[in-house]
């Protein structure tokens, strides 16, 4: 049986020149074959204004649709399914280490891509209550996850760092800052709130394995907020953090009166810091394809991309036509959709048809 995952999926990373093990095949560079690789195909997509609801706040019903839009990744490949995929306008076939980094498997990628889901809706819910005038201030930052690799046993899931080197910090990436701006081997004095109370952890900063000139703890973090509004999104098994530029459409939609919609159904993709700027990510073209070949009634007409996407999405091979509209901010794609809704083409919008 063919085993397949659905993921929005963040930028793909390539690794190149490490060796990946897979049964008795070694893969690297000069050795492509279908052990060493999986299919990225276009994926299902789904409506993110009904997978959020709000609480707290008046919602608002919406005439049409935003959807997110996932790759679907088809593993154990066939001789024949793996040469389709190295010759599809549709398909992509990339090294297995792009989805399965080496020394982790399955299950560590799922769970890694659950807790980037989660916290790419916390973020999401961040940019949309402020795009929506809410003034929002996180209390400490929030660990999801402790990796197997991380440099203290001393942090755990569920605990709130509240100060770095006595100053206060409000969210995750005031933590990083203070992170970066040390060298590995230096120390952090952390303040934590956690169910016994509050206590002082000294870190002593390792070595990222990425790049040994980097700090490493080897902690996911989140942030602590209380929120005005209540969010829930409840998005099933989807994994990434992809999903969050229309996460953040979805909430700002459902809270105010103007149906950001216009009655169409609009795709798109790219992930939402909390100041709202959209970053890239993979399988854009598959992403594409997928939003405007669902089902009837829900092929999109219009699809958002991050910038740094458009040269990628442009060679997407597309059977209706698609206007693809670039975004680098939340702000964008809510002046791009006022745009759609007043008869006008946003600013750098670009008309994608089959054959184009």
């Amino acid at each position: 049986m063919r085993r397949w995952t659905v993921l929005p999926l963040a930028a793909l990373v390539a690794v190149a020149g490490v060796l990946v093990a897979r049964g008795d095949v070694s893969c690297d560079l000069l050795g492509v074959q279908p052990a060493c690789e999986v299919a990225l195909r276009p994926g299902p997509t789904e409506d993110t204004l009904t997978l959020v609801t709000v609480d707290g706040a008046p919602s608002y019903e919406s005439a049409g649709s935003l959807l997110l839009t996932t790759v679907a990744v088809q593993e154990d490949l066939t001789l024949r399914t793996w040469f389709n995929a190295r010759t599809s306008r549709v398909v992509d076939a990339v090294p297995r280490s792009q989805i399965y980094p080496p020394g982790q498997d399955r299950d560590e990628v799922a769970a890694q891509n659950a807790a980037l889901m989660a916290d790419s809706q916390l973020v999401a819910t961040i940019a949309a209550l402020t795009a929506a005038g809410y003034h929002l201030e996180g209390e400490g930052a929030l660990v999801v996850a402790v990796s197997d690799d991380a440099v203290t046993g001393d942090l755990g899931p569920g605990d709130v760092i509240v100060e770095v080197d006595g100053m206060p910090v409000h969210d995750n990436r005031a933590v990083v800052e203070a992170v970066q701006a040390k060298q590995p081997g230096s120390t952090l004095d952390l303040d934590v709130a956690g169910e016994d109370g509050e206590r002082s952890v000294e870190v002593t900063l390792g070595v990222s394995p990425e790049d040994p000139d980097v700090p490493y703890i080897g902690v996911m973090l989140s942030t602590e907020l209380e929120l005005p509004v209540d969010v829930s999104i409840d998005a099933g098994v989807i994994g990434g953090p992809s999903a969050g530029l229309m996460f953040a459409l979805s909430i700002v939609d459902l809270l105010g009166a103007q149906d950001l919609t216009g009655g169409a159904v609009i795709a798109g993709t790219g992930t939402v810091d909390r100041d709202g700027v959209v970053g890239t990510v993979g399988g854009v073209r598959q992403k594409i394809v997928g939003a405007t070949t669902g089902a009837a009634g829900q092929q999109a007409t219009v699809f958002l991309v991050p910038t740094g996407n458009l040269a990628e999405a442009r060679s997407a091979a597309v059977d209706r036509d698609v206007l693809l509209v670039p975004v680098d901010t939340l702000d964008d794609a809510l002046d791009a959709l006022t745009d759609l809704r007043a008869g006008r083409e946003p600013l750098d919008a670009l008309a994608l048809s089959p054959g184009g």
